[in-house]
């Protein structure tokens, strides 16, 4: 991405000069948000460390928004979705069914995956709706993709807020799913079609998460779910009086601290977590109240920006924030690069005034 971003860069520069940057500094707020937010990331780094990764992603995305065209996302958009869906659809299937590979040992994570996944599929559904053919048929292609992507995952926290996501969303658009018998009947049988096909792989999942939570019951916390339970009452301990710039990558040293004193799990030290599987929790413990403020300003500013928006665009911000503030309950989808650049850049370019595009 490093490289590709370079290459835009100058392509943009080449294009349109520096006029495109001098636009998107003033007009776009929440670029504004993005730049200070990398700026308090490289003080972090510099100050008590922070993932090399993370701030790669930052930096990219900074630079990248700065010289973008932003126009040209919106125009392409059914395109881009549907190159989307397809590679997010291959790369799932061939790690997750094809060569059947553990979940945590895929090259990108599978709830990252799922994350970018949904996303995808999220803004495929709204823009099948407000666009016409043939644009509609290959958004509908995209969101049927992306959402098999997403099952494939078996990421429980992204199909609980993708799925009641999409119903919410056709709720308050019931008039515009019946509009058209056809379309309608061809979703619901690609879905029970779909539905049969990956009935395995979700009855498999939801056993699991049976299994769990009656472990919980038992007292048993160590389990997927009972861990994440022990990280967040962990959290007010690890903090304790670092609350307004956070501890950084020293909140390793506090944790084992923690478990000297026996705070801590023996199956929690062993896990021995990079992060705390809530973004929130993640963002206080390791940038204080400062780096919450700042991820907090990255989910808020794009909904200060509705009424300026058409329906469509409306509808493809409110649903992706709202996909990534819940999947930050239970994962921390802004410390990974892909889905991190993913937010970035659709959030940033989907802001653009409709008159500029």
């Amino acid at each position: 991405m490093v490289g590709f971003a370079i290459v835009a860069i100058i392509a943009s520069i080449c294009a349109y000069g520096f006029n495109m940057a001098k636009s998107n500094i003033k007009n776009d707020k929440f670029l504004w948000v993005l730049l200070a937010t990398t700026g308090y990331a490289l003080f972090s780094y510099h100050y008590h460390g922070l993932s090399s990764r993370e701030l790669r992603a930052l930096l990219t995305a900074s630079l990248f928004l700065v010289f973008f065209p932003h126009h040209l996302l919106n125009r392409y958009l059914h395109v881009l979705l549907l190159i989307g869906s397809l590679s997010s659809l291959g790369f799932a299937f061939y790690w997750g069914v094809y060569l059947g590979v553990d979940r945590g040992l895929w090259d990108i994570n599978a709830i990252p995956q799922a994350t970018m996944s949904a996303a995808l599929g999220l803004l495929s559904l709204v823009s099948a709706l407000y666009l016409s053919n043939p644009k509609r048929t290959i958004c509908l292609l995209a969101f049927f993709l992306s959402t098999a992507a997403v099952l494939i995952s078996q990421t429980r926290g992204i199909w609980l807020s993708y799925f009641v996501l999409i119903a919410l969303f056709i709720i308050f658009q019931i008039r515009h799913v019946l509009t058209s018998k056809k379309g309608l009947l061809a979703c619901v049988a690609i879905l029970i079609a779909g539905g049969f096909s990956l009935h395995p792989i979700v009855e498999k999942r939801i056993g699991e998460t049976q299994y769990e939570i009656s472990q919980i019951m038992n007292g048993n916390l160590n389990t997927s779910i009972g861990l994440r339970l022990q990280m967040w009452a962990l959290a007010p301990k690890i903090i304790d009086d670092n609350w307004l710039l956070g501890l950084g990558e020293e909140h390793k040293q506090k944790f084992n601290e923690l478990y000297q004193q026996g705070s801590v799990s023996q199956a929690l030290k062993h896990l021995n977590p990079a992060h705390y599987h809530n973004q929130y929790i993640d963002k206080i413990i390791k940038g204080g109240v400062v780096g919450l403020s700042l991820f907090i300003a990255l989910l808020i500013i794009p909904l200060l920006s509705l009424t300026k928006s058409t329906y469509m665009h409306r509808y493809i911000l409110v649903a992706l924030v709202l996909l990534y503030a819940i999947a930050s309950l239970t994962d921390v989808p802004f410390n990974h690069a892909q889905p991190l650049l993913l937010y970035m850049i659709l959030v940033s370019c989907l802001m653009t005034p409709m008159e500029n595009k």
